[in-house]
């Protein structure tokens, strides 16, 4: 490793920043170039190497994490032998391509090394604008002692990009890095670390992951995504994640003597094998609770004549030496479907260990050590106080969106029954969820009654346009009623943006010529969605013209394991009609309770019920009632 505080650069004065480019133009193998602590913002870097990788040139800051770079900021690193560390880059926002690019244009970088550097919170305004952290191209490149927190958006952290010549056969090592909780993200395309794509699944990449930490990485089910032949993901730890590693596309890829601790929480799993000659050996698979993609070890069923973006057969695989303690689920037949017919063969199964008994796991803080840029200690964040809001027995009135970005609770004083309406000068929601929001609201009227002169509200509670941050919403014992308009909706979630949960209880929707509860705006067929967990319980709704419930993830795709979706003891009168109307719509749900709901006088022109689900998903509809009301539609006998 670099030594942390070196401040001498071959008799010379710390450079600014900027001057870094052109002092690379004149450096050679063994120097390096002190970069002048500071902030600095905007900036491109594109700094090109010109020695080799056993005596390369060093750029690094006066004092580690001493340069923050920050804004509209990009690194590219190219060349040959060039090692930059120390560095902090935060906030910053990549417009086109990557943070830190191993290339620059069709320049590729060989013997180059990003070290002991912290990417954190760079993050676009919205979460569905897709860039990573880091694509490493060219060969021989290593990125280590790396943290790399705060990712939110869609995209993977790192990649390992084959699509060039000279990519293949790159021996890159990725080793002893720390990559931070990643909420999910509701949607393919989240992983943490990808090598390769499904195109280049049969080139060798010969990557190394290596002792490394994948903290609570959580954005889809593959944090690492396998995808070329011939790597070795070995010495890392998995905690807490709710994914696996996926040998996804490729052969003689190599998973050994890794750490995979669940606690037991949803959906934490260890790896998945797809494809030829894989082995795992040597790994610890400690309470995880996941299953089907998520399980502790599962062997695909592969598609006949598979394209190569599909499943290929799983054949000889070598399962050895394993250790499964407290595990929910091995299987060796995971995703057989009409289409994924063709079992595992030629498995080698010695010497693994199998035990319902809970083994002993270390602690998160000694998993950490070795682990990241060592300068770097993250402080907690102190947890911001809720605002609160008491709203008396009274008519309050809005002329603009109160805007909820940090936890806010809005209840009614004890014995009160206020009414909220909105009359404002433009048309907005009533309540707005932003960034930092999470809001709780009980015991409130809301009505959408016309004020003269004034427009009318566009929704009750809903999201900002624009959100990268996931949220959290329960709605208590408050009604809405008297929205005339077909577009306006009570409850609401935007398109790219994403609740944690939602909780709907004890809540009245009357008169409504729009839906009542909407988590449906992802509309492409991708497998996107807009809420992880939703529960609406014991809640009234009564003539609404829209769908009372409208809940989608469109697709077939498997890379998360939401929506989670309950719907219990509620009462539905007189709602949509309309010919193929729906009550209930709900579109792809992975785990579904619809139980001890009554149907009157509802759904007539179509459906009460209608759901359209996969095999894999599980559904429970017991106990509804229906009074001349529409029948239950499904693609499965319920």
């Amino acid at each position: 490793m670099l030594p942390l505080f070196a401040v001498i650069c071959c008799g010379k004065a710390p450079r600014h920043l900027n001057s870094i480019a052109s002092a690379l133009e004149k450096a050679g193998p063994g120097d390096t170039l002190i970069i002048l602590d500071g902030l600095y913002q905007d900036v491109t870097l594109k700094w090109v190497g010109r020695a080799d990788k056993d005596n390369p040139i060093v750029v690094m800051p006066q004092t580690p994490g001493g340069v923050v770079i920050s804004g509209k900021s990009q690194l590219k690193i190219y060349g040959n032998g060039l090692t930059v560390s120390g560095l902090r880059l935060e906030n910053c926002v990549a417009e086109k391509g990557t943070i830190v690019e191993f290339r620059n244009g069709d320049d590729l970088a060989h013997g180059c090394r990003l070290t002991e550097t912290v990417i954190k919170d760079c993050n676009p305004s919205r979460r569905d604008i897709s860039y990573s952290y880091v694509h490493i191209y060219g060969r021989e490149n290593r990125v280590d002692h790396c943290s790399f927190l705060g990712k939110k958006n869609l995209g993977v952290t790192l990649i390992v990009m084959l699509n060039y010549d000279g990519c293949d056969d790159n021996h890159h090592s990725i080793d002893h890095n720390h990559f931070g909780p990643r909420p999910v993200y509701g949607s393919n395309g989240a992983e943490t670390i990808r090598i390769g794509t499904s195109q280049q699944c049969m080139q060798n990449s010969r990557s190394l992951v290596s002792e490394n930490l994948f903290e609570r990485c959580n954005g889809e089910v593959e944090v690492v995504s396998i995808k070329s032949s011939e790597n070795r993901i070995e010495k890392n730890v998995f905690y807490e994640c709710e994914g696996v590693l996926a040998l996804r596309h490729g052969d003689r890829n190599v998973a050994s003597d890794n750490l995979f601790i669940g606690h037991g929480k949803r959906n934490t799993g260890g790896i998945r094998i797809v494809g030829e000659d894989q082995v795992v050996s040597g790994n610890k698979f400690l309470g995880l609770a996941g299953s089907r993609f998520f399980s502790a070890l599962a062997l695909m069923y592969g598609v006949p004549n598979s394209l190569p973006n599909r499943y290929m057969q799983v054949k000889r695989t070598r399962i050895e030496n394993n250790l499964f303690a407290g595990c929910s689920s091995i299987e060796f037949d995971t995703g057989k479907d009409f289409e994924r017919t063709l079992p595992p063969v030629e498995t080698v199964w010695e010497n693994n260990t199998v035990t319902s008994s809970p083994a002993e796991e270390p602690t998160l803080e000694s998993l950490r050590e070795g682990k990241g840029a060592s300068w770097y200690k993250e402080t907690p964040a102190e947890a911001p106080a809720v605002r609160e809001i008491v709203l008396k027995d009274s008519l309050y009135v809005l002329e603009e969106s109160i805007l909820v970005d940090s936890p806010t609770l809005i209840q009614a004083e004890e014995g009160a029954s206020p009414e909220v309406i909105f009359a404002g000068k433009k048309s907005d929601n009533m309540i707005t969820i932003c960034d930092g929001g999470e809001l709780t609201v009980k015991g409130i009227r809301f009505s959408d009654r016309l004020t003269p002169g004034r427009n009318l509200a566009k929704g009750i509670i809903s999201t900002a346009t624009d959100m990268v941050e996931p949220y959290r919403l329960t709605i208590e014992d408050c009604s809405f009623s008297d929205c005339g308009e077909s577009g306006f909706v009570p409850v609401r979630g935007l398109k790219g943006t994403f609740a944690e949960e939602v909780t709907i209880r004890r809540c009245h929707f009357d008169s409504l010529s729009g839906d009542a509860i909407n988590f449906a705006a992802e509309t492409e067929d991708k497998g996107r969605y807009n809420a992880d967990d939703i529960i609406i319980e014991d809640c009234s709704f009564s003539r609404i013209l829209g769908i009372p419930v409208q809940i989608t993830r469109n697709g077939s795709d498997e890379s998360t394991a939401g929506p989670y979706i309950t719907v219990r003891g509620c009462r539905f009168y007189d709602c949509c009609n309309k010919v193929r109307g729906s009550v209930l719509r709900i579109i792809g749900a992975q785990v579904l309770d619809i139980s001890g709901n009554s149907f009157i006088d509802s759904g007539r022109g179509g459906y009460s019920i209608r759901i359209d689900e996969a095999p894999w998903e599980k559904v429970t509809i017991k106990g509804n009632s229906f009074s001349n009301s529409g029948k239950t539609q499904s693609n499965n006998r319920l």
